[in-house]
């Protein structure tokens, strides 16, 4: 059950590379602060994503069971522990506040957003972030501690998948929707939460199709990753497509005013490549059984599936600031390379860190002898 890994040196190159990204981005965003962090903003909802996507899967193998989760419970235990330094991460958003988001600036005063100033407000913002975090990382070590205990692990993922739903709602309404104040949707939340499953599950199937040995475990084991991903993939694009069906229906002012510059400018053929790359090609891929045993096809979609995320998460935070049409600044490429590395050597450092109880193998070893008997 050994996995390669790179070496230490990539670790390295990728938080030396991380950090002179970031500094990269904060001497180029000198001249506009607001655009700066928007790129920032859509880089850290990305990775914070794969942690609490991953460490919410965590707890659906939890209750449900079966031997894929055991298989890929390494690299999702890996990025669920590096929330503690996206937490860190979020500081400069918490710290600048005013400069990004229209609602907090002292000057401004808008009587339709007053029945609402009591939420939006700069303390109670913050407020709420650290509380998202600390319940994320709360349950985190719950399940830490107890991964050797299935009975026990079930009960606290059952609670937690409730407190997972909750703040992946609330944390995608204040970082994402209150960009846009007089806008709201009762499907962003579910819809944010679905697609932080979705990356969760495909860097753990990345992972799983990079194993040395993965050939010496039997095709269904790739099977029924391929057909979690595939149960993600259409979650989310139903979800994606009810939120624009509802407000194309509602046809409102304020609703209208969020899908105008995401698919009347530039940024249409930006949707057009989610609607291909996030959903059409992964489901049509993925409902060949030959692709869902192969590991080379399945890994090629995970990948697909994580680069489609990342520019979802830019679809959906950056046209707000930017609707005369699809636009890419430097710090957009420091910003996301920059947090990207650092991710990635927290991530690889986890990785070699990451021990699992002897149960966990005990479960593929059965499904092994399952298979070849």
């Amino acid at each position: 059950m050994s996995a390669r890994l790179p070496n230490a040196r990539v670790q390295w190159i990728a938080l030396v590379v991380g950090v002179a990204a970031l500094i990269a981005c904060g001497l180029l965003g000198t001249r506009d602060a607001q655009q700066t962090l928007l790129s920032y903003l859509f880089a850290f909802f990305f990775l914070t994503g794969l942690g609490v996507g991953s460490l919410a899967l965590l707890m659906i193998h939890a209750v449900t069971g079966g031997a894929w989760g055991y298989y890929v419970r390494a690299p999702l235990l890996a990025a669920a522990r590096v929330l503690p330094l996206m937490a860190v991460a979020g500081v400069p958003v918490l710290v600048c506040t005013r400069v990004l988001y229209p609602w907090a600036a002292p000057q401004v005063y808008d009587a339709q957003l007053h029945p609402r100033s009591w939420y939006l407000t700069d303390a109670f913002f913050v407020l709420r972030t650290i509380v998202y975090f600390a319940l994320w990382l709360g349950w985190l070590v719950a399940c830490q501690r107890n991964l050797d205990d299935p009975v026990r692990l079930r009960r606290i993922a059952a609670s937690g998948l409730i407190i997972y739903a909750l703040t992946s709602l609330l944390a995608a309404t204040d970082w994402i929707v209150s960009l846009t104040p007089h806008w709201h949707s009762s499907i962003f939340g579910m819809m944010v939460g679905t697609g932080w499953i979705l990356i969760g599950s495909a860097l753990a199937v990345l992972c799983a199709c990079a194993r040395e040995d993965a050939d010496a475990h039997p095709p269904h084991l790739l099977h029924d990753l391929g057909n979690l991903l595939l149960a993600v993939v259409l979650a989310w694009a139903y979800l994606a497509f009810m939120q624009y069906l509802t407000v194309w229906i509602a046809d409102l002012p304020d609703e209208n005013a969020w899908y105008m510059p995401r698919t009347l400018t530039s940024w249409r053929y930006l949707a057009w490549f989610l609607i291909a790359f996030h959903f059409v090609i992964p489901f049509v891929m993925l409902l060949w059984r030959e692709a869902k045993r192969r590991r080379a096809w399945l890994g090629t979609i995970a990948s697909m599936l994580l680069i489609a995320d990342l520019a979802d998460a830019f679809w959906l935070v950056v046209p707000s600031f930017r609707a005369q049409g699809f636009h890419l600044r430097w710090t957009d490429l420091c910003a996301a390379l920059g947090l990207g590395a650092l991710w990635l050597s927290a991530y690889l450092g986890q990785l070699r860190m990451t021990r699992l109880p002897t149960t966990a193998f005990a479960h593929v070893h059965a499904e092994l002898e399952h298979h070849h008997g």
